[in-house]
C-alpha cells in the first residue's frame, strides 16, 4: 500500500468512525421525541436542514461542481434514501437505539446481494455463507415464535437493506462526484417527494421541540456527508469495521439517556453477525 493510500484509509476509516457516532445521535434524539411527529414530517425537516447546511458549501465551490453525468442514478439513490429515511424514523422510534444498530450491522451482508445483482460483481461461495450466518445472527436476537416479530424491528432490517442500494450507489457516483455535492442532491431532491405527504400530516412542533429536531437533522445530514465522505477514500475492507462501532456506541448513550441496554440475546445475535459481515469483508479484500 502506497503512502497515499494509506493516508486515505485512514481518513476513509475516521469518517466511517464520525458517521456512525452522528447516526447514533441522530437515532437517539429521535427516540427521545418518542414519535411525536410523523415521519414524513422529520424527514421532510431533515432535508430542509440539510440543504441549509450544504448550501454554503456548494457556493464556494462553485455551481459548475453541480454539473453530474449521472443525474439519473442521483435520482435513483434519491428514491432509495427516501425510504430509507422513512423506515430509520419508525424503526427508532419503535425499537431500543442499541438494538437498531445491531440490526444495522446486517448492511454489508446486504450489500453482498445488492452489488453481485447490480454491479454484477463476483461473490464466491464462502461470502454467501457468511450471508447465512449473519442471518442467523438476526434470527437469534428477533428470536421468531418466542418473542414477536414487530413493525419496528421488520422497518429496521428494511433500512439495512435500503442502505445497502445506497452504499452501492454512492460507491458509483463516487467515481464521478464529491461527497458535498452526493450528499447536496439527495437533499434537495428528496424535498419535492416528502413536502406533499409533510403537508398533509403536519404537526406544528412546541418551541421546546425545536432544537430536538434540528439536532436530529443535523446530525442526520452530518452522517450522510461523512459516510460519502469514507466510502469515497477507501474501501469496504477498511471503513466497515468502524460501523460495528455503533452497537457500543448506542448502547452507551441508550442507557444513559434512556436507561436502556441490551439483553444478552442481542448481544450473541450481534456478536455473530459482525463475524460473519467480518468476514465477508476479509472475502471482499481477497477478491
Amino acid at each position: 500500500m502506497t503512502e497515499s493510500a494509506y493516508s486515505d484509509s485512514i481518513k476513509g476509516a475516521m469518517w466511517m468512525l464520525a458517521a456512525s457516532l452522528c447516526y447514533v445521535l441522530s437515532a437517539t434524539l429521535t427516540r427521545y421525541l418518542a414519535g411525536s411527529y410523523p415521519v414524513y414530517e422529520l424527514t421532510f425537516l431533515r432535508c430542509v436542514v440539510g440543504v441549509m447546511v450544504l448550501t454554503p458549501l456548494v457556493l464556494r465551490g462553485g455551481l459548475g461542481q453541480l454539473k453530474t453525468a449521472v443525474f439519473p442514478l442521483h435520482c435513483l439513490r434519491t428514491v432509495i434514501t427516501y425510504v430509507a429515511i422513512l423506515l430509520w424514523f419508525y424503526a427508532t422510534t419503535e425499537v431500543q437505539v442499541a438494538d437498531f444498530f445491531a440490526f444495522q450491522f446486517v448492511t454489508p451482508l446486504f450489500t453482498i446481494a445488492v452489488a453481485a445483482i447490480l454491479l454484477r460483481e463476483q461473490v464466491g461461495a464462502k461470502s454467501w455463507l457468511a450471508a447465512l450466518i449473519g442471518f442467523a445472527g438476526v434470527m437469534v436476537i428477533i428470536r421468531p415464535g418466542y418473542i414477536p416479530i414487530s413493525l419496528g424491528v421488520l422497518a429496521a432490517l428494511g433500512t439495512a437493506a435500503a442502505y445497502a442500494f445506497v452504499n452501492t450507489c454512492i460507491k458509483v457516483l463516487s467515481r464521478h462526484d464529491s461527497p458535498t455535492v452526493m450528499t447536496f442532491y439527495v437533499n434537495v431532491l428528496i424535498l419535492p417527494l416528502s413536502a406533499i405527504p409533510a403537508y398533509l400530516t403536519w404537526k406544528t412542533p412546541v418551541a421546546e421541540d425545536w432544537p430536538v429536531l434540528i439536532g436530529v437533522a443535523l446530525f442526520a445530514t452530518m452522517a450522510q456527508f461523512c459516510v460519502a465522505s469514507s466510502i469515497s477514500l477507501a474501501d469496504a475492507r477498511i471503513v466497515q469495521p468502524m460501523n460495528f462501532l455503533r452497537m457500543p456506541i448506542a448502547a452507551a448513550v441508550g442507557f444513559m439517556v434512556f436507561g436502556e441496554f441490551p439483553d444478552l440475546w442481542t448481544w450473541f445475535g450481534a456478536v455473530i453477525i459482525f463475524g460473519a459481515a467480518w468476514y465477508a469483508v476479509q472475502q471482499g479484500k481477497k477478491a
